[in-house]
């Protein structure tokens, strides 16, 4: 079947979708087993920057459109999805063999951008690219993916879950792909301390790249925890019998001048694999924001410059939060 066929068919299918199961917000969940038909197509309404979908027993497809809010002169944006094929480590450990996870299973669907007059191909679970981070831009405002359903298998419980964001177009950078890799400026610095998920004073021990996630991945050993935020489904009773309370008072500023002996955290966050990124000496200010799952970094000055500019901008007055250092 030709892709360009494949379009007209899911344009006939989708005035047949289910309507109890169209989602019209940031997150989405739903059933193929509440699907009668296995070729139907169910339209998705995604109105946020970030959010996720998860396909229980995914039949038939899914039409995933886009709707984010947007700056009143910006019109495109650009999309990422990340397929979610193992459950994500915690953002926060005491060893790195903790920070293992299982293999990753086969996603059950295929992707496709929803183009002019046909799909154009964006994941396969046989394409041959590791990648499970994929992006494409918006077309004259609009954005929508059809994802399919691969043929069941037996009884075995399937779950499509994947992660999407999408960030207006940065128009600064004449190459996208290095518009993270710039230094933070001062009034950058401030509002990443104010606004991120994880801020530390730390050390990186190591990088590796992450070819699935297409990104460096820097190791960092914390020596002053000032702030961590968790994820609603993140750190159950069971996952924290092994780790010391004091760390996880999330939504909380929770400093510790000193980690207890052999009781050190670590912590993994991503940089875009074009930004070259590596481990460096001496003690930073990391500042990290959860994107796609993950700890994405925002900023890392060093722990002297950073203490600088929080004593220089408390002594003024024109901090918009407590800058601690």
């Amino acid at each position: 079947m030709s892709l360009e066929f494949m379009f007209w068919t899911i344009l006939g299918f989708i005035c047949a979708a289910e309507a109890g199961t169209i989602g019209d917000q940031c997150d989405w969940t739903g059933s193929g087993l509440t699907s009668s038909a296995e070729r139907g197509v169910t339209p998705v309404y995604l109105r946020c920057r970030e959010g996720g979908v998860s396909w229980l027993y995914p039949r038939g497809a899914l039409r995933l459109l886009f709707r984010p809010p947007l700056p009143a002169d910006e019109r495109d944006f650009r999309v990422c999805v990340r397929v979610v094929r193992r459950p994500d480590p915690p953002d926060l450990f005491h060893t790195l063999a903790v920070n293992d996870t299982e293999a990753p299973e086969r996603f059950p669907a295929r992707i496709f951008v929803e183009g002019a007059r046909r799909l154009v191909p964006l994941y396969a679970p046989d394409d041959g690219d590791p990648r499970e981070l994929r992006c494409f831009r918006s077309r004259h405002g609009r954005a929508a993916l059809y994802v399919e359903a691969e043929p069941e298998e037996g009884p075995k419980r399937r779950v499509a879950t994947f992660r999407y964001e999408a960030r207006p177009l940065d128009r600064r950078h004449h190459d996208p792909a290095t518009a993270d890799c710039r230094p933070c400026s001062d009034s950058e610095l401030e509002l990443a301390f104010c606004t991120s998920d994880l801020v530390s004073r730390g050390v990186f021990i190591g990088s590796e790249q992450r070819e699935d996630l297409d990104t460096t991945q820097l190791t960092l050993r914390l020596t002053k925890l000032i702030r961590a935020t968790g994820t609603d489904n993140e750190h159950t009773e069971d996952s924290l019998d092994d780790v010391d309370d004091e760390y996880y008072r999330y939504d909380t500023d929770n400093s510790i001048e000193a980690v207890r002996a052999g009781r050190g955290l670590l912590a993994h966050v991503q940089v875009p694999a074009a930004c070259g990124a590596a481990a460096g000496a001496g003690e930073f200010l990391v500042m990290a924001r959860r994107r796609l799952g993950r700890l994405a970094l925002l900023c890392a000055p060093r722990a002297e410059l950073w203490r600088d500019l929080a004593l220089r901008r408390t002594a003024d007055g024109t901090a918009h939060c407590t800058l601690q250092h």
